[in-house]
């Protein structure tokens, strides 16, 4: 134990004003300790605290009396022997005087020391009763081992005012859906100052806004990080006033439910907090008021609510003002609030900012390399909003089961719907699940109407009919005009043009995603040739992805027979997403559609580079034509995943006798994933069993180029074909050619020399 430690615990010199505020806070994190109750006055009766202690062994209630004193204790001490008899003679109320208990022990607790006489002569005056003390040497190892925050302070005050509204974000009402974050995983946030002018738009951070502003209005959408951000704010605050008690600005935090009635009395309820705290009155202060969207008022209230309170700052320059909202869909109260406050809104994360997260909260190389090679490859992910509730349900999907990207795509589409359109709120009692339910349901039933009629946007008014009808037709009990509202302007998934009155959704995804979960309502679902149209394929996916175990949808998906090339060339590079969408399938179904698949890519590449095709792909040349399905194939197959599935597929292919070009094409297009994929030897089997193609001679080479893995096989094959060819004019003008010219013209000069 420091002797810094004790003589900052023996300096306090008052029992009631500075010993006991320490105690209480320290009795809160004490072990089995459920309740504590601080007596002072007529009800203490030789108790200054009565704690409640629960045995873990019987599952009882002890009840505690403790007897708190500044200075040494010796055995003249009269004033601990008349509370010790008090405490032993009187029963007490606690819980609010609904219970009454006599106490089972009692604690003698001082800031120094206590004598062995005086503990001795107080033992043998009360044999019956079992009394422990605690010296200001325990007091200090209890604060060490369950409140050390009590240290970092100079002033007490400070130190159990930081400790509570800390303990206010984490569990209060403005608390985050998913939990505190650790401080080393939280992510940095910007904010930019919204202007009408926007010739310039500069990054910076809440504290470098609050030093140039007096009132800031603070914007995001649902899962932003508004919360997270004030957060991060209270955390540096206290790092500066533990260095420097005057500096720094002191956060006052309010839900806006706990100003809205009595806007009028927030400054004096201010001013009463930091006397309640004993933190001086002349100190530099911001209060934050959060939540200003959840409480059911109309803007005109809250205007006048807000215009009162920005009265009532304006009258000194010791105070700020810090509001967090939504985002507003009306440019008319943009308007008014503008006239008020300085509107800035967060920043959206970087794909940059998401990844670094994930890897710190999986803190698991497989997720961060399945994160890395997959982003490229899923267009969806680049479309879901880039805000920490994005960034956390995608760090936590991974985290409980280490996936493909593209298999949690629908799962990360899922659960961000659920917060923004209202499971976050029912949890906070703002939202029934009656009425969660209602909104999306209805949003399935507009996304089922723009996507068969191959709209974008749709006329308020036919939301309104959609949303109508449903209610119609149900008998629940809700307040329409509330849950309209709420779907068209705070469902977070859509938006209204306030001058056309349309509306659209944010992305067209979340259009193609609630599609699909009205497929899957209405089940048995036809899966033809239409997944492969690029209108629909996304929708597909999802609805594979929200099924997850679907043996039939694969079997009916591996069993389509293209009508056209085109339908078949676009098979080749659909599947895989399919297969990755439906990842709990019995893997048998995924390994016959992977061999399928490429089975069909060598012969459809064979039919296209001898121009026996109808696909317009004649203009390409030979190598670009191979390089482009290479890299299509790679985007669908290269992953861990298919990798059992593509071995057993070259498995299958290579017990072929007498296997066709098309075959080794096939060949060629598995070892070149496989290859993506980090195995160096894939081309073996295909070197050592063949005498490959010119073009696929071509292909080992360019892949194995860019990948930088090559086996010591093939390294001394592709040796040897160098120097095979190596002063050989005529075959060398073939490879330029193959390189450079395209189907057509090579056809062209193939047909003329057969003539």
């Amino acid at each position: 134990m420091t002797s810094e430690k004790i003589r900052k615990l023996e300096s306090l010199s008052s029992e009631v004003n500075d010993f006991q505020p320490v105690l209480f806070e320290l009795f809160k994190k004490l072990p089995n300790v459920i309740s504590v109750e601080c007596k002072q006055g007529p009800s203490e009766k030789g108790a200054d605290f009565v704690l409640v202690k629960l045995d873990d062994t019987l599952a009882e209630e002890t009840y505690i009396g403790v007897i708190c004193k500044v200075g040494k204790i010796t055995q003249n001490h009269s004033e601990v022997d008349r509370q010790i008899e008090e405490c032993i003679l009187y029963p007490r109320f606690i819980s609010s005087g609904k219970k009454q208990v006599h106490l089972h022990e009692i604690w003698v607790v001082n800031n120094s020391t206590i004598s062995s006489n005086a503990e001795e002569k107080i033992n043998l005056k009360n044999r019956n009763t079992n009394i422990k003390f605690i010296n200001g040497h325990k007091v200090s190892d209890l604060i060490d081992r369950f409140y050390p925050v009590f240290w970092a302070f100079n002033s007490v005050s400070y130190g159990q005012y930081f400790t509570d509204i800390e303990l206010k974000l984490a569990t209060g009402r403005d608390s985050s859906f998913f939990g505190m974050l650790e401080a080393e995983n939280q992510i940095e946030r910007m904010i930019i100052k919204e202007q009408v002018k926007k010739n310039k738009v500069t990054q910076e951070t809440l504290l470098s806004a609050i030093k140039k502003e007096k009132y800031i209005f603070l914007e995001g959408h649902v899962g932003s990080g508004k919360s997270t951000l004030i957060k991060h704010f209270v955390e540096k605050q206290k790092g500066l006033i533990k260095e420097n008690e005057s500096a720094g600005f002191l956060p006052l935090i309010y839900h806006y439910s706990e100003v809205n009635e009595k806007p009028e009395e927030l400054i004096v309820k201010s001013y009463e907090k930091l006397e309640e705290y004993k933190i001086p009155l002349d100190r530099e202060i911001i209060i934050i008021i959060d939540g200003i969207d959840e409480v059911k008022d109309d803007f005109y209230s809250r205007e006048l609510t807000l215009r009162t309170i920005v009265g009532l700052v304006n009258e000194s320059d010791r105070i700020k003002l810090l509001v967090t909202s939504r985002t507003i869909d009306s440019l008319q109260d943009y308007e008014r609030i503008d006239k008020l406050f300085t509107r800035y809104s967060i920043l959206p994360l970087s794909i940059k900012q998401i990844i670094g997260f994930v890897e710190k909260i999986c803190s698991n190389e497989q997720v961060s390399k399945k994160l890395f090679d997959g982003i490229e490859k899923t267009p969806l992910f680049r479309f879901i909003p880039r805000t920490p509730i994005s960034a956390i349900l995608l760090a936590r999907i991974l985290n409980d089961e280490v996936k493909e990207l593209p298999s949690t795509m629908t799962e990360l589409y899922a659960k961000y719907t659920e917060v923004v359109l209202g499971r976050w709120d029912a949890s906070k009692g703002l939202i029934s699940q009656t009425e969660y339910e209602v909104i999306h349901n209805v949003l399935m039933n507009v996304a089922e109407f723009m996507m068969d009629n191959s709209l974008t946007c749709i006329s308020q008014s036919e939301v309104e009919n959609i949303f109508l009808d449903y209610l119609a037709q149900r008998n629940i009990d809700v307040d329409e005009n509330k849950l309209l509202d709420r779907l068209l302007k705070r469902s977070e998934v859509a938006i209204i043009n306030s001058k056309n009155l349309t509306f659209s959704f944010v992305h067209r995804s979340f259009m193609e995603y609630f599609y699909a979960e009205k497929l899957k309502k209405k089940g048995n679902v036809s899966l033809d040739e239409k997944i492969y149209n690029m209108y629909w394929t996304n929708s597909y996916f999802f609805y594979l992805g929200l099924l997850r175990d679907s043996e039939e949808s694969i079997d009916r998906i591996n069993s389509i027979k293209a009508s056209d090339d085109y339908i078949q060339f676009t098979r080749l590079f659909t599947n895989g997403s399919f297969y990755l969408a439906a990842y709990l399938t019995p893997y048998e179904k995924i390994q016959k559609g992977v061999l399928e698949t490429f089975l069909e890519a060598g012969k459809l590449y064979d039919d296209i580079a001898n121009n026996q095709c109808n696909i317009s792909l004649k203009e390409l040349s030979p190598i670009v034509l191979l390089c482009i399905t290479t890299r299509c194939i790679y985007n669908n197959y290269a992953y861990d995943y298919f990798v059992k599935a593509l071995k057993n597929a070259a498995i299958q292919i290579d017990k072929t006798i007498n296997p066709s070009l098309a075959d080794n094409y096939s060949l060629f297009f598995i070892s070149a994933t496989l290859n993506e994929l980090g195995h160096k030897d894939s081309f073996d089997k295909l070197i050592e069993n063949n005498d490959p193609d010119l073009l696929i001679q071509m292909g080992i080479e360019h892949v194995t180029n860019e990948t930088k893995l090559v086996s010591a096989v093939a390294d001394r094959y592709m040796k040897k074909i160098r120097k095979r060819y190596r002063g050989n004019k005529v075959m060398y003008n073939h490879i330029m050619d193959i390189h450079d010219k395209s189907i057509e013209q090579l056809d062209k000069k193939r047909v003329k020399k057969v003539k």
